[in-house]
């Protein structure tokens, strides 16, 4: 005899559960929960993330239909509706930047937008040398990105680039350090930037350096 499969939706609050029954038992259907879209530190894409078994579901016996637990924003935050003074003020939220903007000068402006801190937040994050989720930790950071080329009205990726204190300067790649100070120790594929003929702490990307006038 065949087996027949029958859902049943449960509603808890604003959770819901979709059971259905394959004849060994009733099992969760995790492909049948929307969960709340959290902002992707290192893309800034909004993802779709099912981190945790709903309320009036049965759990499943390991956690292998489950994405793993992050601790991002949320999507559609108070913070994006915020211009960037506005979002350096609020400790909820955090600037970010786009990264060639910011290094070469040539934009009106380098400000991306404004995104929610991680619910991790971490008041002593090395604003320097944090990768993408470590400077989202921090409202005290401010996350630099590229844009990516992608198909007309799509929603582009734009990857983290590097992470620096709010209101630091990155600098420019290839202008003299004429101070007698050491760089700061970047890694390879990097530069050193500098401002006013000082170094400012950041570890440019080679891809995102100013462009070298012909001489």
């Amino acid at each position: 005899m065949s087996r027949s499969l029958t859902a049943l939706l449960l509603l808890s609050g604003f959770s819901a559960c979709v059971l259905f029954d394959d004849g060994g038992g009733r099992r969760c259907n995790f492909a049948a929960i929307a969960p709340a879209p959290v902002r992707n530190p290192t893309t800034l894409l909004c993802e779709a993330r099912d981190t945790s078994c709903p309320p009036g579901c049965p759990c499943p016996e390991t956690t292998a239909d489950l994405a793993p637990p992050v601790t991002w924003g949320s999507c559609g935050s108070p913070c994006e509706a915020l211009g960037e003074a506005q979002c350096a003020a609020d400790p909820s939220c955090r600037i970010v930047k786009q990264a060639s903007c910011a290094v070469s000068g040539t934009c009106t402006t380098d400000y991306i937008g404004c995104f929610p801190t991680d619910n991790a937040a971490d008041s002593s994050v090395d604003c320097a040398f944090a990768d993408a989720e470590t400077c989202s930790r921090s409202n005290e950071c401010t996350a630099f990105h590229e844009f990516e080329v992608c198909p007309f009205d799509a929603e582009c990726a734009r990857p983290f680039a590097m992470c620096l204190r709010e209101g630091q300067d990155p600098g420019r790649c290839f202008e003299p350090a004429l101070c007698p100070t050491l760089p700061p120790p970047c890694r390879p594929g990097t530069h050193a930037g500098v401002a006013n003929g000082c170094w400012t702490g950041a570890c440019i990307p080679e891809d995102i350096c100013e462009a070298v006038a012909d001489n």
